[in-house]
């Protein structure tokens, strides 16, 4: 007995399963930004930013300074600049955007 209920929970559970794997997931669909460095050159970043068809639309080389995404500061000017960028409709041209407001 205890085998048959312990066989029918499994087959509850495994189609359940099944049925949500076949179910649309959604498109994400946000504009963001991505740090990049290396651990040879650790105070070299590069900060990229993408609009919400992830294509590239501002890309910057920071020097000399180690960018930490975990600090709260650093996140929000991050946010600040990606809001300001996704804005414009065009690829904009080489500034120091992020090393100004860092």
């Amino acid at each position: 007995m205890k085998i048959l209920a312990f066989n029918v929970l499994l087959w509850l559970f495994a189609t359940a399963a099944s049925a949500q794997e076949l179910a649309p997931t959604p498109k994400v669909d946000f504009a963001n930004w991505v740090i990049e460095s290396n651990v040879k050159n650790p105070k070299t970043s590069t900060v990229k930013f993408y609009n919400a068809k992830q294509e590239l639309i501002y890309e910057e080389v920071i020097v000399g300074k180690r960018l930490n995404v975990r600090r709260e500061k650093v996140k929000r000017k991050l946010n600040e600049i990606l809001i300001q960028l996704a804005e414009k409709s065009t690829k904009i041209n080489q500034y120091n955007l992020v090393a100004l407001s860092l």
